[in-house]
């Protein structure tokens, strides 16, 4: 009986050392190589529609800051303020005679941007009309005196820091990533 069981062993061991040196062992097959990375995708923005954006962007950036510039209502007190008040609204009316020149300067934007041009079209009512109201307060001005030109001052500012554009920049196929390229962008959106 020893024998069979001394036999047995040897032939346990023999078979073990025998799948090791064949590998048969505990070594995991190699992983399937994995596929290469993807090239990098040839889309991109459209190169029409980030010129477009440069030049809204352009013609609209100064105003986005010109309401924390402006002299606002509380700081007209006296006659001697009026000045301010009179180079606020000339700045201003500079800015806006900037943005309605170059929003009238854009082409048409193709499908499926073709929402930017009614962007455009509803920023360049709102500066228009805004600045009818501020050429009516620089005319009036010199008679109005300090209560109209605190009025006029409150009026303005809160049309421009209460606009919201028709259309957003989002809601336009391709312009928030057109206006990501554009360096012009950086601080309009």
């Amino acid at each position: 009986m020893k024998s069979q069981t001394a036999m047995r062993l040897r032939v346990t061991v023999a078979l073990a050392v025998g799948c090791l040196l064949a590998g048969c062992g505990s070594n995991p097959p190699e992983p399937a190589p994995a596929p290469p990375p993807a090239p990098p995708s040839p889309t991109g923005p459209d190169p029409a529609l980030v010129s477009w954006a440069g030049g809204y962007c352009g013609a609209v950036k100064d105003m986005r800051f010109i309401v924390y510039t402006m002299v606002k209502g509380y700081d007209i007190k006296t006659e001697a303020d009026l000045p301010k008040a009179a180079d606020s609204l000339k700045k201003l009316d500079t800015a806006l005679t900037t943005a309605i020149s170059g929003l009238e300067k854009l082409p048409q934007v193709a499908p499926p941007a073709q929402d930017a041009t009614k962007l455009a079209a509803g920023e360049l009512a709102f500066y228009r009309k805004l600045h009818g109201d501020v050429t009516k307060s620089r005319t009036l001005l010199p008679r109005g005196g300090v209560e109209y030109a605190k009025a006029s001052l409150d009026v303005i500012g809160i049309d421009l820091v209460t606009h919201v554009p028709g259309i957003k920049s989002g809601d336009v196929p391709g312009l928030d990533q057109a206006m990501k390229a554009e360096k012009t962008c950086e601080l309009v959106g």
